[in-house]
């Protein structure tokens, strides 16, 4: 499988927001895309493309030492095929110099779950109700460690 991982442009939000909303019931709007491809100060947008169009995306802000991972997404039809585990990677890749990141996770999505905990992020806390469903978040935290330290 030939995977791209490249910053978000304009012309993928469509394409993006599809999958957004075949995904989640309480989707992002299609104007917080726009939103975080074009504030290029604190928000970063991805796609992981194949031959045939986008797979997957990610959404961060980075915030100084620290990045929130405030969406991973990747399109039913080519979920658990290593996409996820794929973009979390070049996530932490890309942010390297960053202390620490994190995100929040539906408390019962398991896959999910067991993603973040093999790239080492650690449960710290339950947000209660934090879903417009009134599910709860599990925040996850994962220290990253500076490779230009000695340790």
């Amino acid at each position: 499988m030939n995977l791209h991982f490249r910053k978000m442009q304009h012309q993928d939000i469509a394409e993006v927001y599809k999958i957004e909303c075949d995904l989640f019931q309480d989707p992002w709007s299609y104007e917080s895309f726009v939103r975080d491809v074009e504030d290029e100060q604190i928000a970063s947008a991805f796609v992981v493309e194949l031959e045939k169009g986008i797979a997957g995306y990610a959404i961060c802000w980075n915030y100084s030492s620290e990045i929130h991972i405030g969406n991973i997404a990747v399109s039913r039809k080519w979920q658990r095929q290593g996409i996820g585990a794929f973009i979390l990677s070049k996530l932490l890749e890309y942010f390297k110099d960053v202390e620490v990141a994190y995100l929040e996770v539906r408390e019962h999505n398991q896959p999910a779950i067991s993603l973040y905990q093999k790239f080492g992020f650690e449960t710290m806390y339950v947000r209660k109700g934090y879903y417009p469903d009134g599910d709860n978040a599990l925040v996850m935290v994962k220290k990253i460690i500076n490779r230009g330290e000695n340790g």
